[in-house]
């Protein structure tokens, strides 16, 4: 893989492509983007159909070990990596460990191993199983293995033994990628954790930067451990810590930022250098009912919400699309009262219908963003975006209601029918 920067302004953001890839030489993804993150290989609640009416150019696709380590007897047998495995293969992969959005239950860890929550429990993974998977799962991107589960207030001993143990899993895959024919198709991305001390943040980039003829890129962890309390960090902080990162790593390096970020510190993200974003936003919204209604026209104010409810009683009789000029397929063909009806029943359409919409809608935000870095004018579009999130944020703190948690998320995902079933029969009713 080669990462080019077509264009970077001195506010720190900029435009670049993603090309080269051994197995899809002619793709090309223009960054900043979003990942599409996926469940057991498969873009969440889309099928292979669907995924390409909503994008008609090749994707990022996020691929979390956690969610997809039971297929490993299957891509085994096939010997032909996850992207042909789940009938993909005009996508570009990456495999991490972990969603790092997920809520996973404390675990103890080992020296040279991290544990990873699968749907058969937990597995201790040492840096040389990890790279076996990886000759298995053969993902165009590597996401190396480190111990970044971890948020901002984290103690400080906590933070040693996840420097301590990143540094020595990164040696390790370091060594295995550059000894395995298998993975010489393949970018390593190194992993940077302990993002909240500065010392030891410090110290796990420099590690890094050791390795840097092996490594495309970096990405940020040690921010949070997927808890909504470890999410809430206000811009000033996060730009604070993208500023000093920014300072260390080579210009020239992929930047991967991990989690699921709301708009405003995803642009703050996107000023300060970041490319390229795990996509577990879009996925959270539409896991809880809920609808991204950006207004992108910096010329315009938003006089509605930038999230809908659509569980809200309010849309039971509102017969218009989603978002009006919006272009998804959900859109052009189905209302919110159709939507808030499905949700109202659990039937599953409401889940693929509102990740179509987020998925296309979250994309736009990216576009819109490379639009403006070109035109010099990323900082109007920022401004107009988070304006947007901030009133959104102010009105429904003083309503007492807020985003949705994982843990509601969850609990709404046990009340669906059959949440995990393939949604190919109802294709052609989309």
């Amino acid at each position: 893989m080669r990462f080019s920067i077509k264009q970077a302004s001195c506010g720190g953001e900029r435009i670049g492509t993603l090309s080269g890839f051994v197995k899809s030489p002619g793709i090309v993804i223009e960054t900043p983007t979003a990942a599409l993150i996926t469940q057991g290989g498969s873009v969440t609640h889309i099928t292979a159909e669907v995924l390409s009416k909503i994008f008609t150019t090749p994707q990022l696709l996020w691929v979390p070990l956690s969610n997809s380590y039971q297929l490993e007897p299957g891509l085994k047998a096939q010997g032909q990596g996850i992207a042909k495995f789940a009938g993909l293969t005009e996508h570009i992969t990456c495999v991490t460990p972990h969603n790092v959005s997920d809520v996973t239950p404390p675990g103890h860890f080992e020296l040279d191993k991290v544990p990873l929550w699968t749907k058969n429990g937990k597995k201790m993974i040492s840096a040389d199983r990890y790279m076996d998977l990886m000759e298995v799962y053969k993902p165009d991107i590597i996401l190396a293995i480190a111990d970044g589960r971890t948020s901002l207030s984290e103690g400080y001993k906590r933070i040693l033994k996840s420097v301590d143990r990143s540094c020595n899993l990164l040696d390790k895959c370091v060594d295995r990628y550059k000894g395995s024919k298998q993975l010489q198709n393949s970018s390593l991305i190194g992993v940077v954790v302990a993002a909240g001390v500065p010392k030891k943040c410090d110290e796990s980039v420099k590690h890094i930067l050791k390795h840097k003829e092996s490594i495309s890129g970096i990405a940020l962890a040690g921010l949070t451990d997927g808890t909504e309390d470890s999410l809430k960090l206000a811009n000033e902080k996060l730009e604070e810590i993208f500023k000093r990162i920014d300072e260390a790593i080579p210009k020239d390096l992929l930047r991967i930022f991990e989690g699921c970020w709301n708009p405003s510190l995803i642009l703050s993200a996107i000023e300060n250098g970041y490319d390229v974003f795990d996509g577990s936003y879009p996925l959270k919204l539409s896991n809880a009912g809920q609808a991204l209604t950006l207004n992108f026209d910096v010329t315009q104010d938003n006089n509605e919400s930038c999230i809908l409810d659509l569980n809200d009683e309010r849309y039971k009789e509102d017969f218009t699309p989603v978002l009006s000029g919006c272009e998804c397929l959900a859109c052009a063909k189905h209302t919110r009262a159709y939507i808030r009806h499905l949700l109202n029943t659990r039937e599953m359409l409401s889940s693929v219908l509102l990740s179509i919409h987020n998925l296309h809608h979250f994309d736009q935000l990216f576009k819109h963003a490379r639009h403006h870095i070109a035109a010099n004018t990323f900082q109007v579009y920022k401004q107009h975006i988070t304006k947007q999130y901030d009133a959104y944020k102010t009105v429904h703190t003083t309503n007492g209601t807020k985003e949705p948690s994982e843990e509601s998320i969850q609990m709404a995902k046990k009340l669906k029918v059959s949440e995990e079933i393939p949604c190919s029969k109802i294709v052609n009713g989309i």
